[in-house]
């Protein structure tokens, strides 16, 4: 008698069935992390723009003038010299759904690299994704640029 060898029906069926329920777990899992890596992408861009819109001000030795606003699908960054009116810095950020709260912001930059707008405090912007969680971007005095997953005063709309 000769024996075959191979996999039934049944066990193809319940190894498909396993997957099945491994996907459809794992599935709203992923696209949770997805957002929250598109956030994460879109405010660690703004804060690299705006540092390197505070480096230009020091290479230059002028001030600039930052602006960061929605358009929509994107987020602009475009740093522009207030003397000449010359653009420096000109970088649009796909953001699949984040928003910064109170778009359009400006911050200025000195030729010493401070920040020269919003007051003595700490210039915090917010960035929001679709699920509502919220990152900051927050330039101190003395101009320098970080970014966190603490949100900003402004909570998400």
């Amino acid at each position: 008698m000769r024996r075959e060898s191979g996999f039934t029906l049944i066990e193809i069926m319940v190894t498909v069935a396993i997957v099945g329920v491994m996907i459809g777990i794992a599935a709203p899992n992923y696209v949770q992390w997805q957002t929250r890596n598109r956030l994460h992408q879109a405010t660690a861009e703004v804060a690299t723009q705006l540092t390197m819109a505070r480096m230009v001000a020091m290479n230059r030795n002028r001030s600039v003038d930052v602006t960061i606003q929605d358009s929509g699908t994107s987020t602009r960054v475009s740093a522009v010299l207030p003397s000449t009116g010359t653009t420096v810095l000109d970088k649009t950020i796909e953001h699949f759904g984040n928003r910064v709260l109170g778009s359009p912001v400006t911050v200025s930059f000195s030729s010493m690299g401070q920040r020269t707008s919003g007051g003595f405090g700490v210039t915090t912007i917010g960035l929001c994704n679709p699920d509502k969680l919220q990152y900051s971007v927050t330039i101190i005095p003395v101009g320098k640029v970080n970014w966190s997953a603490n949100p900003s005063a402004d909570p998400c709309p």
